[in-house]
């Protein structure tokens, strides 16, 4: 089949998590900060599914890897960047950054960052939030990646209807920040004059296969690169039930999970797929790939958790 909008690369990613890590705040919650022997045979299993499903396609793609994953399962982070996938950073935890401090953040970045780095032998330039939770509240985050080195964002959502995440207003399109990072938001379509997200985790198990391409092809006439997303478990077999949830949250978490494979092959027939920096690089944004941007004050300083961010960073088209 003839593939469309041939100059346009759209990013393919994977949230490297397990499935009650994934969603345990919004079952309400908590869960051990390392993975038991049940967590990490989901992901394993999980993860050799999309690593075969990607060589299948020939595609390449970028890993959003947790630390806590990286801990866990230190092989899997090396086995990506072996395999020609980008690894990139998901966080120390999964967590939300709303409930966090900036002193908390940084600490915890910065190791996984390097953590990372080691593991894959390679700079580790993006970085998406857990549940894409950077939002007007928290803007702070965005100068913070971008002093720990980091080159590309993919937290926010521009929309402003969801319950945890969304920026009202944000540019749909990647841009560059005040700070020189460059941000690539999540994808939506307007719909009756709204921002519908399309292309990532749920809303393209939801959507019917053809809604999702007719999406992305709404994305390049407009003359962008959509940003897919998925993850292990939505791609891979395993999916633990989770007991006491409501029908609505069985259906939100559970709903289409088996279809994923068949609508990534369709639109990998259809669309060039690629990494996060490389639809980036494609779309004309180069990448700063230099290393933690820090002042000497700051670098004498690091172990003082009370040194001042450089001010707070603000979007723009």
């Amino acid at each position: 089949m003839r593939r469309l909008s041939a100059s346009i690369v759209d990013a393919l990613s994977v949230d490297v998590e397990g499935f009650v890590e994934s969603n345990a705040e919004s079952f309400g919650r908590r869960v051990p900060t390392e993975h038991g022997p049940t967590d990490r045979r989901e992901i394993e299993r999980n993860m050799a599914a999309v690593f075969q499903l990607l060589d299948d396609l020939a595609v390449r793609a970028t890993m959003f890897f947790l630390e806590t994953v990286a801990v866990s399962l230190p092989g899997l982070v090396g086995q990506a960047a072996e395999l020609g996938h980008e690894v990139a950073c998901h966080g120390d935890r999964h967590e939300r950054l709303s409930g966090r401090g900036r002193d908390d953040l940084r600490v915890g970045l910065r190791r996984a960052k390097g953590r990372l780095e080691d593991l894959a032998g390679a700079p580790v330039l993006g970085f998406r939030a857990p549940e894409f939770s950077i939002t007007r509240s928290n803007l702070w985050a965005l100068d913070l990646l971008g002093e720990l080195g980091f080159a590309y964002d993919s937290s926010v959502y521009p929309i402003g209807v969801h319950d945890v995440y969304g920026i009202a207003g944000a540019p749909r399109f990647p841009h560059r920040l005040a700070n020189g990072m460059i941000e690539f938001p999540l994808s939506t379509v307007g719909v009756l004059g709204r921002r519908v997200p399309v292309a990532g985790g749920g809303y393209v198990r939801f959507a019917p296969r053809a809604l999702t391409e007719q999406a992305v092809r709404r994305i390049h006439r407009e003359g962008h690169p959509a940003n897919v997303f998925l993850h292990p478990y939505e791609l891979g077999p395993a999916a633990p039930r989770v007991g006491g949830l409501s029908t609505a949250r069985r259906l939100r978490h559970y709903h289409g999970l088996r279809t994923g494979p068949r609508k990534l092959r369709a639109m990998s027939a259809r669309f060039r797929l690629g990494p996060v920096h490389t639809s980036l690089e494609a779309a004309g944004h180069a990448l700063d790939s230099g290393g933690e941007k820090v002042s000497p004050a700051e670098r004498r300083n690091r172990t003082s958790p009370s040194s001042p961010l450089a001010g707070d960073v603000t979007t723009r088209a």
